[in-house]
């Protein structure tokens, strides 16, 4: 199955660490994620508001839409602090629009590896999982 690492409203999944288990083989079968837009969704993101309404309007992306500055949906994922590196949305969705999608995916592969190894991690991770060196999580992108 492929894997698809860009979500509707902007988020880069794969530094999220269900889709990174996925790829690692490290998760159940039954939780495994290959992306919100892939055939294989799992918990959250199978359901997601965000991107039943960008389907219903037939969007690729959050930012193709004239109401993205408005949408309560968008604006209430990039507040709630279950899910912080969702404030870099807005962020994301302006690299997206600058760089094109395909230059956006290609740095953020490289903002999600660890500079010393070259191993994936995670939003959350502060430090490589395979060597320990000290990587950037979500919050080196909120400035």
């Amino acid at each position: 199955m492929e894997f698809i690492l860009h979500g509707y409203c902007g988020v880069f999944c794969g530094a999220c660490p269900n889709l990174l288990a996925t790829r690692d083989g490290r998760i159940d079968e039954t939780r495994q994620c290959f992306g919100c837009k892939s055939l294989k969704p799992t918990g959250f993101c199978k359901t997601c508001g965000i991107k039943a309404c960008a389907q219903h309007k037939g969007y690729d992306l959050c930012g193709q839409c004239t109401d993205l500055q408005t949408c309560e949906m968008m604006l209430k994922f990039m507040a709630d602090q279950q899910y912080p590196y969702g404030q870099c949305l807005a962020k994301n969705m302006e690299s997206i629009r600058e760089q094109g999608l395909a230059g956006w995916l290609e740095m953020q592969d490289r903002r999600w590896r660890c500079a010393a190894c070259g191993t994936r991690h995670s939003w959350y991770q502060e430090t490589c999982p395979h060597c320990g060196q000290v990587v950037a999580d979500y919050r080196a992108d909120l400035n």
